[in-house]
């Protein structure tokens, strides 16, 4: 990687990048492959997770529904307190800003929610007792 400096000259640049790990419980990404990130978010579409930096400005290729899928998200984090002491370790799922099915297998849940809501916004996330500030994300699948 080659960077100018002010008068043309040319710098070779090193980067120090801290490899991912990777274990049966959890993913860790240190921070250096988010450069200049102030905030992280985590998406996560059906068995996808995916880290990025949230992006201050707007974005070119964002979802048009993303700002319903955030309103949803937002609803879970407000009512968290309540959903953990009724739906520990249960999967829940959002739409229009209320709590509309609860299942402890996620395939069930989901498969319900597809039929009840084809095409609407439902937020389903899993609700655990959690540490504040952890991002774990699942073991990732490599498809070939």
């Amino acid at each position: 990687m080659t960077d100018s400096i002010g008068n043309g000259t040319k710098v070779e640049k090193t980067m120090v990048v801290k490899p991912i790990q990777v274990t049966p419980q959890e993913v860790i990404i240190p921070l250096t492959y988010f450069p200049n990130a102030a905030e992280l978010e985590l998406i996560i579409v059906e068995d996808t997770a995916v880290v990025r930096a949230k992006a201050d400005g707007p974005q070119l290729h964002q979802n048009k529904r993303q700002a319903e899928m955030l309103e949803q998200a937002a609803v879970f984090e407000d009512q968290y307190s309540e959903l953990v002491k009724e739906y520990s370790g249960q999967y829940v799922a959002f739409h229009q800003g209320k709590l509309v099915d609860h299942d402890s297998n996620h395939r069930e849940l989901s498969r319900r929610v597809r039929a009840t809501f084809p095409d609407e916004i439902v937020l389903i996330r899993q609700v655990t007792e959690r540490p504040e500030g952890l991002l774990r994300l699942g073991s990732p699948r490599l498809n070939h």
